[in-house]
């Protein structure tokens, strides 16, 4: 599960009145975990505004604000960042127990393919 890269360079442009960064993330992420990011950032009413990408590289999460605002609803970059951090951890939360649920029932299959083994009826000799 990939979280934030703080060693990394967080990459900052700004166009047209839009500043975005994009957070660095350490090694690569699953599709899996990619869904669950996008499906927070809706959650939250961010899917505009942010979304998660693999690249070659590494794994990033991009978020777009505007670059001066005089809407009281927009929030402070501090704040969206701050947002976009819970979001990253509630995602890998999200995937640490779907990966734990997988293992326990892919042992739960392993362990009834061994019962499954071991009732074998017996070979007849001839």
């Amino acid at each position: 599960m990939p979280d934030i890269d703080r060693t990394a360079d967080i990459k900052v442009t700004a166009a047209q009145g839009t500043v975005t960064a994009e957070i660095p993330l350490a090694g690569h992420a699953s599709e899996h975990w990619l869904e669950l990011c996008r499906m927070l950032a809706s959650q939250r009413g961010l899917e505009r505004r942010v979304k998660a990408e693999d690249r070659e590289d590494r794994a990033w999460v991009i978020i777009s604000l505007p670059a001066a605002s005089q809407d009281p609803l927009d929030q402070h970059p501090e704040s969206a960042l701050d947002n976009v951090s819970a979001l990253i951890s509630e995602a890998n939360g999200m995937e640490q127990r779907s990966q734990s649920g997988a293992v326990q029932t892919e042992a739960a299959i392993r362990d009834w393919w061994a019962r499954q083994q071991r009732q074998r009826p017996a070979r007849r000799s001839s």
